[in-house]
């Protein structure tokens, strides 16, 4: 029933690639078919709904049948007492969750840090660490690396960065003032 259920959800997608398409990429093959001189094929929207519809209601059915079939599986293993692959199968799970919880938590803290989506994606593969002080410290080696994107431009064509101001203390600018009010009463 499953292979069934399979099989007619592709051959709706390969017949009907529409069924899939957006709006967008429905107007721009509309015109491309004006462009190659080809006739004006136009899909009615009731008619792309529908194929819509009838595609995710097979993949809906196809995700019911598959969860009836494990659980099905499951009831199997324990009716024979075959706990040992039960086991192996919910720490499979168990395993599989944590690796993308993990795989989450790499991605937030990049994010976090400062990298656009796209270089999280990228980075993502070069952090390590388990627990969040390990990972914060692989991000810190790659910001070193990999430094953040700025998201800023300079103003002016051809003109360098400006210097930095000195780091002053507090007795310097005590001094500075002192000074300057030395000067004006010139003693």
């Amino acid at each position: 029933m499953a292979d069934e259920i399979k099989s007619e959800l592709e051959t709706n997608d390969v017949e009907g690639k529409e069924s899939s398409a957006t709006d967008e990429s429905l107007n721009t093959e509309e015109q491309d078919n004006k462009q190659e001189g080809g006739e004006n094929v136009r899909i009615p929207y009731d008619r792309f709904k529908q194929k819509v519809d009838e595609a995710n209601a097979l993949k809906e059915k196809l995700a019911e049948i598959e969860r009836e079939q494990e659980a099905a599986k499951r009831k199997e293993l324990e009716e024979t007492e075959q706990y040992k692959e039960l086991y192996e199968q919910a720490k499979a799970e168990a395993e599989a969750t944590r690796q993308q919880a993990l795989e989450i938590k790499r991605n937030t803290a990049l994010a976090l840090a400062g990298y656009s989506e796209e270089q999280a994606g990228m980075l993502a593969k070069l952090v390590e660490g388990e627990t969040e002080e390990e990972i914060a410290e692989s991000i810190k080696a790659l910001q070193s690396t990999f430094p953040v994107a700025d998201n800023y431009a300079d103003p002016s064509a051809f003109n360098g960065a400006k210097d930095k101001p000195k780091v002053v203390d507090a007795e310097e600018v005590g001094r500075n003032a002192v000074s300057r009010v030395l000067h004006k009463i010139k003693l």
